[in-house]
Parts: structure tokens; C-alpha cells; sequence
């Protein structure tokens, strides 16, 4: 099997590796101990498969290698013709429909990807697709297409503070980024960070009103009070920590 394929999986590699540093010692020395260094590493080695492993059955869904197999496709497509990691987009939607195509949110937001009507409208005019909220492949793709555009609006910030800036605008709307960066550079935070998006988001319901004043003229945020701040926190979070994860499960 083709090494980028999904399903060249840790385990593999983590046997290679175990094998090849047993080898290398054995030829080094046939009478000697193995090293404490060596003993550590494989030891990292099986406690990261380990976790690798509690992950894997706490948290995929039972047919997640089928739908892989189903839509490893298109996800690589989109998201090398966007410049975005594809295992990025695939804990994206373990987060938003854990690959239920018919998943729809209390909010109204439907598929894999949980676009919601009126940015299926928006994209449907700019790409012109008819079937983003009915077609799981139309709209993993409009899903990414979007994901995109939301990165464009952060070029200063790093490439892992980028994602999940953009990954916070495409759950809550880039305004309520735009505005908590309003108050990260007030309070003298670094606003291309996620770090200070993070702190300020919460700062921006109307508790703050006073804050408010200060860094507005008009004395509200210029996207409104925002409350979901805990929603989105958790969402970009979430969607990071399970990205970094499922760098080690899936070759690139």
C-alpha cells in the first residue's frame, strides 16, 4: 500500500523503529545492556501507542476508517488545492458531525462539514455548487473552501496560531476574532495569537461594557456582544488537540 494512504497506520512505523534500534544495539555490542536511552525511547515509544490506541476507541467513530476510505478523496483534493493539511479537515469533522452526512445543528447547520444555509449560499454563488447542504462531497469541499477564506484574514499570525484563528472564525464569524484582537491590542497582547484571542474573547459580552469604552468609540464591539465564547474556545481546542493526534496516525 501507497505510504499516503490513510491507513499507513502508527503502529507500523512504531515497530519499524523498535526493530531498527534493537538491531543497531545488538550490532554495537552483542554482550552489552541496552542503554537507558534506548530503554526510554522505547518505552515513550509504547506509551505514545498507548495513547494513540485509548484514543482511537474513546473517541472514532466505529466505521471512521470506512468513511477515510470514502472520502480520503475529495479531502486531499480540496485541501492540497487550498494549502491545508488534509488530517486538519478530517478532525474538523470528527468535531462537527463525527462524519454523519446528515448531521444537522440546533443552529441549522447541516453536513459533515455543518455549514450553515446562508454561507451554503454564499459559497454556492462563488464556486457554484448546487448541493452543499444535500451532497457530503459538495460540501466537505465548500466546508474547506471556506476554512480558506478565513485563514486569509490572519497573514501576520504563525502557521499554528493561523489555523486555529481561522478555525475560531469559521465556528463564531471572523468578526467576533476581529474583535477580540481589537482588545488584545489594547491590553497590550499579542493579537495574532491564539493564546490572547483566547483570553479575550470572554471579554467581550456586555459585562465589559467599561473595557468597552475604551477600546471603541461607539462603545460596544463592532460585531456585537458576543456570548458562545466557551462554544468556540472549546471548539478550536478540541479540533487542535485531535489534529495533533491524527499527525501520528496518518502519513501527510
Amino acid at each position: 500500500m501507497d505510504r499516503t494512504h490513510p491507513h499507513w497506520l502508527l503502529a507500523a512505523a512504531l515497530l519499524w523503529v523498535f526493530v531498527l534500534s534493537c538491531a543497531k544495539s545488538a550490532t554495537q555490542s552483542s554482550q552489552s545492556v541496552p542503554s537507558d536511552s534506548l530503554v526510554r525511547r522505547v518505552e515513550r515509544i509504547i506509551e505514545e501507542k498507548k495513547r494513540l490506541e485509548e484514543f482511537r476507541q474513546r473517541y472514532l467513530p466505529r466505521d471512521f476508517w470506512e468513511k477515510i476510505e470514502a472520502y480520503y478523496p475529495v479531502i486531499r483534493k480540496y485541501s492540497k488545492r487550498y494549502g491545508i493539511d488534509w488530517r486538519l479537515i478530517v478532525a474538523q469533522i470528527l468535531k462537527e458531525s463525527r462524519f454523519k452526512e446528515h448531521a444537522r445543528s440546533h443552529k441549522g447547520a447541516v453536513g459533515l462539514m455543518q455549514i450553515m444555509p446562508y454561507t451554503a449560499r454564499d459559497i454556492t454563488r462563488e464556486l457554484d455548487y448546487e448541493y452543499i447542504t444535500r451532497d457530503p462531497r459538495e460540501n466537505i469541499t465548500a466546508g474547506i473552501y471556506y476554512l480558506y477564506k478565513q485563514l486569509q484574514y490572519f497573514p501576520e499570525a504563525d502557521p499554528p496560531n493561523r489555523i486555529r484563528l481561522a478555525l475560531a472564525a469559521y465556528n463564531a464569524g471572523v468578526g467576533r476574532v476581529l474583535d477580540a484582537q481589537d482588545i488584545a491590542r489594547f491590553l497590550g497582547k499579542d493579537p495574532n495569537t491564539w493564546k490572547a484571542v483566547r483570553e479575550c474573547l470572554p471579554l467581550l459580552t456586555s459585562d465589559h461594557w467599561q473595557l468597552h469604552l475604551e477600546v471603541w468609540e461607539q462603545g460596544i464591539p463592532n460585531y456585537g456582544y458576543f456570548y458562545g465564547y466557551k462554544e468556540t474556545i472549546d471548539y478550536v481546542d478540541d479540533i487542535y488537540q485531535t489534529y495533533q493526534i491524527l499527525k501520528k496516525m496518518l502519513a501527510p
